[in-house]
């Protein structure tokens, strides 16, 4: 095997995950990671979840390698260390040692760019008086929300996506009065309007203040000042309003964007400048149903970025399939999951999409523990090919998404969904699954168009 020089700029998930497959994969590679953080390969996911519950859930238990794990597998693994430029004709970056306050510069023969993503900025006015403001993106903004969370009473979430209301139900678990501010008609605006309500119902059942269409325009007094004329109380803010890919060193460097503004890849993680490949939450990705660029910045994608860079800096050949975008999250007793694409995005795609909600008891209905699960599928009109899927509920969520995935994967129809051979005993199922049955009515509805179809084309010929 070769003796190449690997760099890896980033050590969170796509980074981290890129260089211990190339380790292995090529043992004679010099691989080096330069992480501007203090740690390293660290679940950001989890760390709502470590607030709400920091015993049950301590800090240690989200990294799940320290930076001497890595050294000790031959891996240079470098922290507090930035790259401040990359020099692709002489491949060659500049870093930063933060700790020790010099600069200097490393060759490479193959680099991996996988700088994640930064918060998006707070666009409003900021007054000196107004409430301290906090973002969760890493584990250092995790500590110094638990610090500061000491003594608030009263916290405003702007942004009502993933993050945003994870941190509301974490907070609600703390004691504290939460108040969520979207700038969209409804949080997590990326769902259908159907779905978004339920939730909304749920955050409202559990106390947390709801005020949708609105943009703060200021931060003052003590409070949070809508473009409406409200104003909100706060102690503290936290902005989870979204993020973007951290592409400035990438651009740069000459490396391509792509129309989301990620970077441009191709399946094997290259980029169009030779020898460097990029990875994670700053790299775009293949969406399978739409077979359009898209960015999707979440840890499972990246850790799949990671393996597919780390198979090819290190002599392979791995090529990445595409997206569906399956993602899970939680806001108090309900689960929230999609897959595929939504009615909305199906169209714009200019796939002819039909949608039905339909409800579906998650268990036989006479065992305990059995809920609704309300199920949002998103079909061809004319194939009734899965398209998309979004589910909410209490329980069978998380297995009712991944089925459909795994449909969606396969390139399955609605009616196809019926014949799956799915586990059923009355602590887990009913004899027709949830998915079953949202799959016979979007099949039923698919085939009333098609005979609609058949009559009005039979109408045309007389």
């Amino acid at each position: 095997m070769s003796s190449d020089r690997l760099i890896v700029i980033g050590g969170v998930a796509a980074g981290t995950k890129a260089a211990a497959t190339a380790r292995r994969r090529n043992p004679a590679a010099s691989v080096v990671v330069l992480q501007d953080e203090a740690e390293v390969a660290y679940s950001a996911c989890g760390m709502p979840y470590h607030l709400a519950e920091g015993d049950e859930i301590p800090r240690r238990k989200l990294i799940a390698r320290m930076p001497e794990a890595f050294r000790a597998d031959g891996i240079d693994m470098r922290t507090r260390h930035r790259v401040e430029e990359i020099d692709a004709k002489r491949a060659i970056v500049t870093v930063r040692d933060l700790e020790a306050g010099r600069t200097y510069t490393e060759s490479y023969d193959q680099l991996l760019i996988a700088t994640g993503a930064q918060a998006s900025a707070l666009k409003a006015s900021v007054s000196p008086t107004a409430p301290p403001i906090v973002q969760l993106r890493t584990l250092a903004d995790a500590d110094r929300i638990a610090n500061m969370l000491v003594g608030v009473r009263k916290l405003v979430v702007l942004g009502g996506g993933y993050i945003g209301l994870e941190m509301a139900e974490t907070a609600r678990k703390l004691g504290l009065d939460v108040a969520v501010v979207e700038m969209a008609e409804h949080v997590i605006p990326t769902f259908d309007e159907a779905v978004s309500q339920v939730v909304e119902e749920e955050l409202r059942r559990n106390n947390v203040q709801l005020f949708t269409g609105s943009r703060v325009v200021e931060l003052d007094g003590g409070q949070v000042v809508l473009d409406n004329g409200d104003r909100i109380a706060a102690d503290l803010v936290l902005v989870a309003t979204g993020v973007r890919p951290s592409t400035a060193l990438a651009a740069a460097a000459g490396v391509k964007l792509g129309a989301t503004g990620a970077i441009a890849v191709s399946p094997r993680m290259s980029t169009n400048v030779q020898r460097i490949y990029a990875a994670g939450d700053c790299a775009e990705s293949r969406h399978v149903v739409s077979d359009r660029p898209v960015w999707m910045p979440l840890g499972d994608v990246a850790n799949r970025h990671g393996r597919v860079a780390g198979v090819n800096m290190a002599g392979g050949d791995a090529t990445f399939p595409g997206v569906l975008g399956t993602a899970i999250f939680r806001v108090f007793d309900l689960a929230v999951a999609r897959t595929g694409l939504g009615h909305a995005d199906a169209s714009a795609a200019g796939l002819f999409p039909v949608s039905g909600m339909i409800q579906a008891p998650s268990r036989a209905r006479y065992m305990r523990g059995s809920t609704t699960v309300q199920i949002h599928l998103t079909v061809h009109e004319q194939s009734g090919q899965l398209l998309g899927c979004q589910v909410v509920g209490s329980d069978a969520v998380d297995k009712t998404i991944d089925t459909v995935a795994a449909a969606i994967w396969g390139k399955l129809t609605a009616s196809d969904l019926l014949d799956l051979d799915l586990a059923y005993a009355p602590p887990f199922s009913p004899v027709f699954a949830p998915v079953q049955v949202a799959g016979e009515v979007l099949g039923k509805a698919v085939r009333a168009m098609r005979v609609e179809l058949d009559a009005a084309v039979m109408r045309c010929m007389f």
